[in-house]
């Protein structure tokens, strides 16, 4: 709703002279002043008005309209262009005239501002003002985000002449024009001049518009407080005060008669000053460097504006109707320990001709303004004034800057005001102070040489300006692709100081007209204008290669640094030494001249500039180093001799792996049961690993911590290569099992940096089976201290020892080549590596054994000339198989599984426990390994026995058992062979000599031979011999009597008729008895004796007298002097044994052995 309100009256104290007070008063109409405010009135532009300027001279009470004051009438006719200027002003913004004066207080919201630490260490504030905060809700209020629905549309703003003229008042010879301002100049009362006291203005009664004062509301007056004047002073009105009739009651006028009386100087009490030390121009802490120089941030009194603006806004009953006088403020600077103080606001206004009238330019200080503003981010709808309320950046802090827009992209135009660049100059590693005074409503206020009367915390801020912007990236020409092209490699590079921007390079002390010049060739680059750095006098170069670092955060590590210094003009060049090296931290460094670079490898030149050293010109040390640009280059090798070298042992070797049986459920239990946890039978990965020292993940091989490792393999096996190439994944735990797996095993003599290697090519028996690839990568494994001059490479060839169809298995004699192929070949390389392997057989024989029959072949009987006396027959076991071997290489093989005693000759029944089955005793060879030059070791041959051959091919003897002769009386058993193929002649693993086995139980060799003892006397003649000696484990199972039977057999010698031949005649037969007979106890042990015991009593005996003989031979028509024979035949009696089995019964009794015939010793 309008208000009646039609003008109100606002004098501003401008100085005293000692004789005169000067002052402008503000006569601002309330509604358009090209029309009457009240029928009977004249339009305000064509008014001449006469006004009262009352004096009250009493300090002690409030200005009120019946005080006693001295009265100076002043008159003021209408400005002569008022009203052509106002009607052009309507023409031009469209005034909406029908708008009157409202209370802007209504609906106001409430005016905070957040006190920076500058502030708060000026004055000691710790937050009692509840509208200037300390906590960071000014900075959430800006960086929060926009709330959902909140229209961010500007609606056209509707302009009422109080707008118009409100901005018209910031001109102040705009504002002069119009009849706005007016100053006026009075001597004031001899009573003002010692005491002080009040001033205000009132329309002359009878003069025109004087009859306002009827009307209730209609007029304002404000008055201005006057201090004691004992000398010349320059004044300022900072607060105006009500005049009524009487003073409010129940309102509180402390504060104000503190702000006039504070502030009657016109300058501020609290200047602070800061330069933003991060990018974020309104943070507090440190933090990253700004990009560009926002010069010096200023602010002052921010507890007194604040408390001023929300005054202006506050609409409660207790809040006094006492304006703000202050309109802005003018900032003056000088360099520390300077006398005189220049204004930043220094400003020349531009001629403007509206409605006919011409405003000629005028020189002037002008004003910083500051306004509260919304920030969308606050969601309790407050005002907000800038933390800093301007910045120093060298130039005027008003108008348009010239350089500023030419550097934009702007053409320069003559704006209503332009700023006045001070000869102050803003210069790195110089301090600076600042004061600020105050402008009131009618531009009026102190000058820049005005003295400051009143005190305050911080009315001068100091500033001791440094660089905070760090110097940009070099330049380079040329400019290098980020993948450098080795087939080209540079020789030099050009390298030009950095560009520093605006303001910052005049800052430094830059030339204006060096960054003019710049404007051209920035935009054609597409960036800022900008000029080489002047403080940058050196470069910092990092001479950095590219590796296969794990974890690192950069994959660059340094070789060596260095600097080289900028020359006074132009740019640097940096020539390049390429160097062919196997170790690239072993680079000569040399202080100047050209960069020593390795040669294949990406390398990194980290240039970084650096600034001249100053004393108080940095913020920091930082500050001095610049920004750091990468250029990566390089270039191939020419020789590259002396890469590869064996990586272990041998350059290759071989593995045979038998892969993991399945484990049995009852050792599961068993293990279980014990308390440990599942084991595995065996481990074949886990072999391979430990004879190639890597570490083994489930079916993954790794290098051991502190080494890098490049892997290839065959496709012969299924694999996964890492990404890194420093781990091998097989599809299995057994997938390398039955194979013969070759590792080719290299040295790389190259530090992890170098990556010329393309691949390493395999190639075996002139075919290649694979490659190891190089890598720019490592495994987690190559982090810590690990040795960086050398890398392993493992190639896994796999070959299937199979033979084709149809073909016999033979040893493999493979040859390797090893050759390294370059991603660009050099001029000088080694040949490539050679290295040859034999590998033993490992495919058992297919064929098995098939036995036909099986006998006893004794050799042939012999005897002496006149048969007296014969040989012992050699005996072995015949066997006969069904075929001969398929492989003319392969022979056949037995060995003992099992032997025991025979139960007949024990004739006990549990006597011998359950014998088991040995097994084959030959290595289980869960890995066999080969290396170049080893020979047959005849591996698992040992193990069996080879079958005897004979004439005929399926017919073999059979050789007694390891350790037994002829005369072993284990051979009185029955013994349990195996018969197999094995491979015979041909070099074989363990595994791979013997084939299928053949099983076959109850083989009885030859018994051991009986001999026959003879002793003869003139009266007797005895004959003696061993019975059969069962044993077992060393322990005789011979059961007491014997379960055999010896007889002797006597023979007397005669001639044939013929006298061609002799022979034999039976005398007679008599059996052997022990030397103590005792009846046989079947089926029950009587006795077990020891060998030794058992030999001792084991000599049956028999007698024929010597009667007897000559009896005999009586019978045959003998003499009692012929030749004797003996021999003896041991027998296996059944149950109920014949009297005479050797004679009468002959045939009837199974003969065990007989003993050769024997000559009977003659008498002598």
């Amino acid at each position: 709703m309008s208000l009646p309100i039609r003008l109100i009256l606002f004098p501003f104290l401008q100085g005293y002279d000692g004789t005169d007070l000067s002052l402008r008063l503000l006569v601002a109409p309330q509604t358009d002043p090209t029309a009457p405010p009240a029928p009977g009135l004249t339009p305000y532009v064509a008014t001449d008005f006469d006004f009262e300027l009352r004096f009250i001279a009493d300090l002690s009470q409030l200005p009120t309209f019946a005080a006693a004051a001295t009265v100076l009438d002043q008159s003021s006719p209408a400005p002569p262009d008022a009203a052509a200027i106002c009607a052009a002003l309507n023409a031009q913004f469209s005034i909406d005239a029908s708008i009157g004066p409202v209370d802007g207080r209504i609906g106001a919201p409430r005016i905070v501002k957040y006190a920076p630490p500058a502030y708060r260490r000026a004055t000691g504030y710790g937050g009692e003002n509840s509208f200037l905060l300390t906590d960071d809700s000014y900075h959430c209020a800006i960086k929060g985000p926009i709330p959902p629905g909140t229209s961010v549309k500007v609606e056209p703003p509707v302009l009422s002449w109080g707008k118009v003229l409100a901005q018209v008042l910031r001109m102040p010879p705009l504002a002069e024009a119009i009849g706005l301002v007016r100053t006026f100049t009075v001597a004031p009362p001899a009573g003002i001049v010692a005491e002080g006291g009040w001033l205000y203005v009132a329309l002359k009664p009878g003069s025109p518009w004087s009859g306002l004062a009827g009307t209730p509301g209609a007029m304002r007056s404000y008055a201005a407080r006057i201090p004691p004047l004992p000398d010349p002073r320059s004044l300022f009105t900072p607060v105006l005060f009500p005049v009524a009739a009487t003073p409010a009651p129940g309102l509180a006028w402390d504060d104000l008669f503190r702000e006039s009386i504070e502030y009657d100087d016109g300058f501020a009490k609290a200047v602070y000053a800061r330069q933003p030390p991060q990018a974020d121009p309104i943070a507090d802490e440190e933090g990253d460097r700004p990009a560009e120089d926002r010069g010096i941030q200023l602010g002052w009194d921010d507890e007194q504006i604040v408390t001023w603006f929300n005054r202006q806004v506050d609409s409660s009953a207790g809040a006094p109707d006492a304006p703000m006088g202050v309109m802005g403020y003018r900032v003056d600077v000088r360099e520390a320990g300077a006398a005189d103080w220049e204004s930043l606001v220094r400003a020349k206004t531009a001629a403007v001709v509206l409605g006919g009238h011409s405003l000629d330019s005028a020189e002037l200080d002008w004003r910083v303004e500051v306004a509260p503003n919304r920030l969308m981010g606050d969601l309790a709808g407050r005002s907000w004034v800038p933390s800093y309320m301007t910045a120093w950046t060298g130039r005027a802090l008003v108008g348009i800057d010239a350089l500023t827009a030419q550097l934009r992209g702007l053409t320069p135009t003559a704006g209503p005001v332009e700023g006045l660049r001070p000869a102050t100059l803003l210069r790195y590693g110089r301090s600076y102070e600042f004061q600020v005074r105050f402008t009131d409503l009618t531009g009026g206020g102190p000058a820049v040489d005005d003295d400051r009367r009143n005190g305050g915390p911080q009315p001068v801020a100091t500033s001791d300006f440094r660089r905070y912007v760090r110097p940009t990236g070099v330049r380079t020409d040329p400019r290098l692709p980020l993948d450098p092209d080795d087939t080209v490699p540079p020789t030099s590079l050009e390298v030009s100081r950095p560009l520093l921007g605006f303001p910052a390079c005049l800052m430094a002390g830059g030339s204006e007209a060096d960054l003019l010049a710049d404007i051209a060739p920035a935009k054609l680059a597409d960036r800022a204008p900008g000029i080489p750095d002047p403080d940058v006098d050196q470069i910092e170069i990092v001479v950095e290669v590219a590796t296969p670092e794990p974890g690192a955060a950069t994959r660059y590590r340094p070789l060596y640094t260095v600097t080289r210094s900028f020359p006074a003009a132009g740019s640097l060049r940096l020539d390049f030494a390429w160097t062919d090296i196997a170790d690239a931290r072993g680079l000569p460094v040399s202080p100047a001249g050209a960069l020593a670079l390795p040669t294949s490898r990406s390398v990194r030149l980290q240039l970084t500039p650096v600034a001249t050293a100053k004393a108080d010109y940095y913020a920091g040390e930082d500050v001095r180093r610049g920004e750091t640009r990468m250029v990566v280059v390089r270039a191939p090798s020419r020789d590259e001799r002396d890469l590869l070298v064996q990586g272990g042992g041998s350059l290759i070797e071989a593995f045979f792996l038998q892969p993991a049986e399945p484990v049995s459920p009852a050792l599961v239990a068993a293990q279980k049961a014990a308390g440990l946890g599942a084991l595995i039978a065996d481990d074949p990965l886990g072999h391979l690993a430990a004879a190639l020292d890597l570490d083994r993940t489930g079916t993954t091989l790794r290098a051991r911590p502190g080494r890098r490792l490049m892997f290839g393999a065959s496709a012969l096996l299924r694999h996964v290569v890492g990404p890194d190439r420093a781990s091998l994944t097989f599809a299995t735990a057994n997938e390398m099992t039955r194979l013969w797996l070759v590792a080719v095993l290299l040295e790389l003599r190259r530090d992890w940096s170098w990556d010329g290697l393309d691949h390493v090519r395999i190639q075996r028996d002139g075919r290649e089976v694979g490659r190891v690839t190089g890598s720019t990568s490592a495994g987690h494994e190559a982090e810590g201290d690990a040795e960086r001059d050398s890398s392993t490479l493992i190639f896994l060839d796999a070959i299937d020892p199979k033979p084709a169809a149809g073909a016999h298995p033979r040893p493999l004699d493979l040859e390797y080549l090893i050759t390294p192929v370059f991603r660009t070949a050099p001029v000088r390389e080694d040949a490539p590596l050679e290295a040859s392997i034999a590998l033993p057989v490992t495919t058992p024989p297919a064929q098995a054994p098939k036995l036909v029959s099986a006998g006893l072949a004794l050799s042939p009987y012999r005897r002496d000339p006149a048969y007296a006396a014969t040989e012992e027959r050699q005996k072995a076991v015949w066997l006969e198989f069904d075929r001969p071997p398929d492989d003319p290489r392969d022979r056949y093989y037995a060995r003992v599984l099992t032997s025991a005693p025979d139960p007949v000759l024990t004739d006990e029944v549990g006597s011998v426990a359950d014998i088991q089955d040995l097994p084959l005793p030959i290595d289980p060879e869960p890995m066999r390994r080969i290396v170049p030059g080893q020979g047959d070791d005849r591996a698992g041959q040992a193990s069996m026995q080879l079958l005897l051959p004979t004439s005929s091919p399926v017919h073999f003897l059979l050789p007694l058992p390891p350790g037994l002769t002829p005369d072993s009386p284990e051979l009185f058993g029955f013994f349990t062979y195996e018969f197999r193929l094995g491979h015979f002649g041909v070099w074989t693993t363990a595994q791979g000599f013997p084939g299928r086995a053949l099983r076959v139980a109850g083989i009885q060799h030859a018994p051991p031979p009986l001999a026959c003892a003879v002793t003869r006397t003139k009266t007797r003649l005895t004959v003696s011999a061993a019975f059969a000696e069962p044993i077992h484990d060393g322990r005789s199972l011979r059961p007491t009597p014997p379960v055999t039977d010896l007889w002797a057999l006597l023979y007397a010698r005669v001639h044939q008729a013929d006298d061609a031949d002799r022979r034999n005649i039976l005398l007679g037969t008599r059996r052997l008895d022990p030397p103590r007979r005792q009846k046989r106890s079947r089926g029950k042990l009587n006795r077990v004796l020891g060998v030794d015991a058992a030999k001792a009593a084991a000599d049956g005996k028999a007698d024929w007298s010597g009667a007897e003989i000559t009896a005999s031979l009586a019978l045959l028509t003998l003499g009692p002097d012929a030749p004797l024979s003996c021999l003896v035949v041991e027998t296996l009696p059944g149950e109920v044994p014949y009297p005479d089995p050797v004679a009468g019964q002959l045939g009837y009794e199974r003969f065990l052995r007989t003993s050769p015939l024997t000559a009977v010793p003659a008498i002598c």
